[in-house]
């Protein structure tokens, strides 16, 4: 039973941060700061994580000198948000990243992967377009469909278009003159 009409603190990026350093929390732990509480992350099943190496070895072939593609690792999207999604292209080498985790300005575009979890990561684009991601797609396996949010509006804390892709369709890629089947992407 939960308890309403408490005063709930919220944490920070910082506050967290400082909990992996003292050993409170784990460095694998399996959550993620969102709106400054810590969730939950659920386990992967086959499918999600045969989608997340195929989507992983494609962006890979496609945004390499000068980009990193970073899977499941912290984005500092907002003093109380950092997200850990599944995939993120991010300007720059690794190194550049070795005191600090990327923002939504770094990013170029984000990807989760949902086969149980399309609420979860609908609700996970607001904490995106705050961050100002440029592009933030959900990979939605059962439906095979692939939804494209773009043009974030940092102060509404949304994306101005969003577009659904069947798995015949193709999806531009961001700062790229490629373009990909969202079949491709899917696992079987």
């Amino acid at each position: 039973m939960v308890a309403t009409g408490l005063n709930r603190r919220k944490l920070t990026c910082d506050e967290v941060l400082r909990m992996v350093e003292t050993g409170i929390l784990r460095e694998n732990e399996p959550v993620e700061l969102i709106d400054g509480a810590l969730i939950i992350v659920s386990p992967q099943g086959p499918p999600h994580a045969t989608a997340l190496q195929i989507c992983g070895a494609v962006l890979r072939s496609v945004y390499s000198e000068g980009f990193d593609v970073r899977s499941q690792l912290p984005l500092q999207a907002t003093v109380t948000d950092l997200p850990e999604p599944d995939l993120a292209v991010v300007r720059g080498k690794p190194r550049d990243y070795a005191r600090r985790h990327p923002t939504g300005f770094d990013a170029l575009l984000v990807v989760e992967i949902a086969q149980s979890s399309q609420a979860d990561d609908r609700a996970k684009a607001g904490v995106y377009a705050r961050a100002a991601v440029p592009v933030y797609w959900i990979l939605d396996l059962p439906a095979r469909r692939l939804e494209v949010r773009t043009e974030p509006n940092a102060p509404s804390g949304d994306y101005e278009v969003t577009m659904i892709l069947a798995e015949a369709q193709e999806v531009a890629l961001p700062e790229s003159d490629r373009t990909l089947r969202i079949g491709d992407l899917l696992p079987e």
